[in-house]
């Protein structure tokens, strides 16, 4: 999906499009609030998302019809108002799933079809979270993106972020944080400690503390990068080749938490070069190690982060 930046042209994209289908929206009360006020952009955009929500809720009266882009839009923007949460968490994991929309012969979906989709987009989120042993794991931020358009079908790809356990406060990087690389190996001297470097480097990455991040209400316009590695940034993020899980010492973990923040943070036309899309802010970063003992002795970290737009709106009944 083409992400647009500005929420008031995604607003003002959005009317437009849905006028021109002559969709017939019911009447929604406004939300009232003491605590807050809501700009026009945000009240527009909670009308928006409260109308398909109230579809999901009570079901369609006749059938309606939509654009298949407006449709992923629709699944993707209330997907995350509603399932995702804005708090901390410790750990974090991804999952993808695949999606499809038939389409019609004049180019629209059935609104009831794009309904069973997102009902089927909470029950994987659910069978998801069920797969992770902790009483403190949900989603973060999901990236519906368009696979395809052939053979009356619209595929969406969904790239989910998943948050696990409560947050604990890290300590800097210090002489004793020479750790294995990977695969919970423990420390170079001591590995009967239950982490690693790629662990390490992952959780001080997603430390709202570390990250100067303020917690909003909720999120949109999501953006995954693709997975990012040495290849793609030699020096930069982890590679090593050795007969055994190489030790990463704390000059080497410091080195790969600078430049892991420059990749995070930084655009691509910015010195050091970064991943982040204009006007777009960081929500979560994804890093992995590769399996044990591999036979080509190549020992590596990947990333993939996650980036969206802050947005406060009421509450969607």
């Amino acid at each position: 999906m083409k992400k647009i930046n500005l929420l008031l042209l995604v607003l003002i994209l959005i009317v437009s499009a849905f006028n021109s289908c002559n969709k017939k929206n019911n009447p929604l009360p406004e939300p009232t609030s003491t605590d807050h006020t809501y700009t026009a952009e945000e009240m527009a955009l909670w009308r928006q998302l409260n109308n398909f929500n109230q579809k999901i809720k009570t079901g369609l009266k006749t059938e309606e019809f939509i654009t298949p882009d407006s449709a992923m839009w629709y699944l993707e923007a209330l997907f995350n108002v509603q399932q995702a949460k804005d708090t901390t968490f410790d750990n974090a994991k991804s999952y993808e799933r695949t999606y499809s929309l038939n389409v019609n012969n004049n180019g629209t979906v059935n609104m009831s079809e794009v309904i069973n989709v997102y009902n089927q987009l909470v029950t994987d989120l659910e069978s998801e979270l069920g797969k992770i042993d902790s009483d403190y794991k949900f989603l973060i931020i999901a990236d519906l993106e368009q696979e395809s358009l052939k053979s009356g079908a619209f595929t969406m790809n969904l790239t989910a972020g998943l948050g696990i356990d409560p947050l604990a406060l890290y300590e800097p990087i210090t002489t004793t944080d020479n750790w294995r690389s990977g695969n919970m190996k423990g420390r170079c001297v001591n590995p009967a400690w239950d982490s690693d470097a790629g662990l390490e480097l992952k959780r001080r990455f997603n430390n709202p503390l570390l990250q100067g991040y303020t917690p909003t209400y909720y999120w949109i316009n999501p953006f995954v990068t693709p997975i990012l590695s040495h290849n793609e940034f030699p020096g930069r993020i982890f590679y090593e080749q050795a007969t055994s899980e190489p030790c990463v010492e704390y000059t080497e973990l410091q080195h790969y938490l600078t430049q892991g923040h420059y990749l995070i943070y930084n655009t691509p036309t910015e010195t050091p070069s970064g991943v982040r899309p204009a006007n777009l802010h960081f929500r979560l970063m994804v890093l992995w190690t590769n399996n044990n003992n591999p036979t080509d002795n190549k020992y590596w970290h990947k990333y993939q982060i996650y980036y969206g737009t802050p947005v406060s709106v009421p509450p969607i009944g």
